[in-house]
């Protein structure tokens, strides 16, 4: 899963106000780029739906114990549809997709995919009439999904097929970016940390009957270290990080971080899990950056100062 508050849909002049956000921002991005190659390291012990149980699981306990000692409002009842229909997209579906996914491509591949986020949300977006699309964030629209399909249709010279798990990856963006548009209204309704919590208990709910109980016995620690890293860090850490980031920090910075998340996935995986960039992952990355970077820039770029 991509960076939680990748939505650029709504940009505005870059404007660095805050040193300690964006350290925040940096950490998580540093967490999330670590995600997929960790992934891989958990998924091979306990299974792509073990791995999305534990993490929902570890997501609810956390977020909810957060929101009773902080003793903030629940979410009343008229609007928990909305917040069970968020909870499929922005939790079970994504994750079950991610995982699902990464288990039968790369780690580079799924980092790649992810950075789509930000082009996807502004085209759901746009779909659902929350806003319009101007020429310029249509040609970014266009050039990210010429690179997206360039890395999905491509031949791997391995010979090793990644066509599926690129595809669920695709998959994993998308309904994502349906999340973060379908969302807001409760963001602004609501505390987010509340809704965080309740986000992850429907989530782990409408999850369930996928992924089933996982086996905790007989596991290496490799297995244990990898699973608790990814509760504690692209989940727990990473969400509360970007709460604090979005306090400060205009939509423009936020996506322009996405772009980390590739390089810091590929210096991980070469060593660890032995993957080689490509030529069309190559192609693939300077188009969907170039179509991220046209769509997600503001129309004036005010100056970049770095207070504090």
């Amino acid at each position: 899963m991509g960076s939680p508050a990748s939505d650029a849909s709504s940009i505005p002049a870059v404007r660095v106000t805050n040193g300690r956000a964006l350290a925040s921002l940096l950490v998580v991005q540093l967490l999330f780029g670590a995600m997929p190659v960790v992934g891989k390291l958990a998924i091979a012990a306990f299974g792509a739906s073990g791995v999305a149980f534990l993490r929902m699981a570890g997501g609810m306990i956390a977020f909810q114990t957060l929101r009773a000692v902080l003793r903030l409002p629940g979410i009343p009842l008229r609007d928990q549809p909305a917040v069970a229909l968020c909870a499929v997209l922005g939790v079970s579906a994504n994750q079950l997709l991610f995982l699902n996914g990464l288990s039968r491509t790369s780690a580079t591949h799924a980092a790649l995919l992810t950075t789509s986020i930000p082009v996807l949300t502004m085209l759901v977006a746009a779909i659902l009439g929350r806003e319009r699309l101007h020429a310029r964030r249509v040609l970014g629209i266009v050039v990210a999904l010429a690179g997206v399909l360039t890395l999905i249709l491509g031949k791997d010279p391995t010979g090793k097929s990644t066509h599926i798990g690129d595809l669920l990856i695709f998959g994993n963006a998308t309904v994502y970016a349906a999340y973060l548009v379908l969302s807001r209204d409760l963001l602004s309704r609501h505390a987010p940390l509340s809704v965080l919590a309740w986000l992850f208990t429907w989530g782990l709910l409408t999850a369930l009957p996928f992924t089933g109980l996982p086996t905790l016995e007989g596991h290496t620690t490799e297995g244990w270290l990898a699973v608790t890293f990814i509760v504690l860090g692209p989940t727990i850490a990473s969400y509360w990080l970007n709460l604090y980031a979005l306090r400060s920090v205009p939509a423009s910075v936020v996506a322009l971080f996405i772009y980390l998340q590739p390089p810091i996935a590929a210096a991980m995986a070469i060593p660890l899990l032995d993957e080689r960039p490509t030529a069309r992952l190559g192609v693939s990355a300077l188009l969907t950056f170039a179509g991220v970077w046209l769509a997600t820039r503001p129309k004036k770029i005010g100056s970049v100062r770095g207070e504090g």
